[in-house]
């Protein structure tokens, strides 16, 4: 008899998405579904709540989510729970292939699902990844085709991408959720390293496919578009900082400081090419008014670690969205980027 499961469905403005999630949730029959609202204005909810047999959790504004899923997790009734976005499909059999593997393996923390970019035809949209060094991560399988992408039934991975994942929800919180500071954009990063810092697994199980349909508004960039939107430079300056000013020890900062720099100085070109300089320069001052809430954050997840960061940080080809840097200057910079960072890590590595 497979264990109960709570979905935690998480809704922002979801009216042209909700609807097709929870009838794929509600067909794989789960123990409980909780649909945690973080301020919607468009009435998407409250329309769930009178078709579907749920429970409503409403955040009372936009929290992001980050700070629903972290509700969701506390007021979920079973240890299993599921963390479904809003804006995916899961497929006939998702659910019961997360629970097998989870079930079947202990050291597991969390599970990922396969997903697909617009339909099940289509190409690899998220499927788990490697943390770089940088505090970043480098996506496995990044818009390849269904018929190229590798991996086995259930692949060990770096991080865990939230739209749908399986975790055990006492384990999630014990490593101290998703930091509800960042909003949207590296949390599952920052859970992902801080389940493995404390000695736990993460993968990704092929087995288990959803599609991942409209992306979040005014943040997402999918396809063969040079475009970067100004909030994701504003989140990407603040939350990737945040991230590896909790999560790495200062030896690491120190050593990879250069490394720092060199990528920095490239971001900071690619930002003022795009006319969001303003934006980047907000995020590094939200970040100093975070700083009593880094410390508390860092000696939390600092005091779960069982291993260095050496055996949990990777040098690989850093992901770029599909036409954003593949030819003219930005190919001919990416490439030299990801060689001298390739060739700065194999002399430092060994010291983390």
């Amino acid at each position: 008899m497979k264990p109960p499961v709570s979905v935690i469905v998480v809704n922002h403005n979801g009216k042209d998405c909700l609807e097709s999630c929870l009838e794929a949730v509600l067909a794989a029959n789960p123990a409980e579904v909780l649909l945690v609202d973080s301020g919607s204005t468009d009435g998407s909810a409250d329309q769930a709540a009178g078709d579907h047999p749920l429970r409503l959790l409403t955040l009372g504004g936009n929290r992001g989510p980050a700070a629903a899923r972290n509700f969701g997790l506390r007021e979920a009734s079973h240890e299993f729970v599921l963390l479904v976005d809003n804006d995916v499909v899961m497929e006939s059999g998702c659910l019961d292939h997360l629970v097998a593997h989870l079930e079947s393996d202990p050291a597991l923390a969390l599970v990922q699902a396969r997903s697909f970019l617009g339909s099940a035809d289509g190409p690899v949209h998220y499927d788990g990844g490697a943390t770089h060094f940088l505090g970043l991560v480098s996506l496995r399988n990044w818009y390849a085709p269904k018929e190229q992408a590798v991996g086995g039934r259930l692949d060990d991975t770096g991080v865990a991408i939230s739209l749908c994942c399986l975790g055990r929800r006492d384990e999630l919180l014990a490593a101290g959720g998703f930091d509800e500071e960042m909003f949207i954009l590296f949390e599952d990063l920052a859970l992902s390293y801080a389940l493995r810092l404390s000695g736990r697994r993460i993968a990704v199980a092929t087995d288990a496919t959803c599609v991942h349909k409209a992306g979040t508004e005014g943040l997402s960039t999918r396809g063969r578009s040079r475009t970067y939107a100004a909030r994701r430079t504003f989140l990407h300056s603040r939350n990737r900082w945040i991230f590896m000013l909790t999560h790495y020890r200062w030896l690491t900062l120190l050593v990879l400081t250069p490394a720092f720099v060199c990528y920095g100085l490239v971001h900071l070109a690619f930002v003022g090419a795009s006319g969001h300089l303003p934006s980047w320069f907000r995020g590094k001052a939200a970040l100093l008014k975070l700083r009593s809430h880094l410390m508390r954050r860092r000696r939390s997840i600092q005091a779960l670690r069982t291993c260095s960061d050496g055996e949990l940080l990777v040098s690989q080809d850093l992901t770029f969205n599909p036409g954003l840097a593949e030819g003219g200057l930005r190919g001919l910079t990416r490439c030299l980027l990801a060689g001298g960072l390739r060739g700065y890590w194999k002399c430092v590595g060994w010291l983390l």
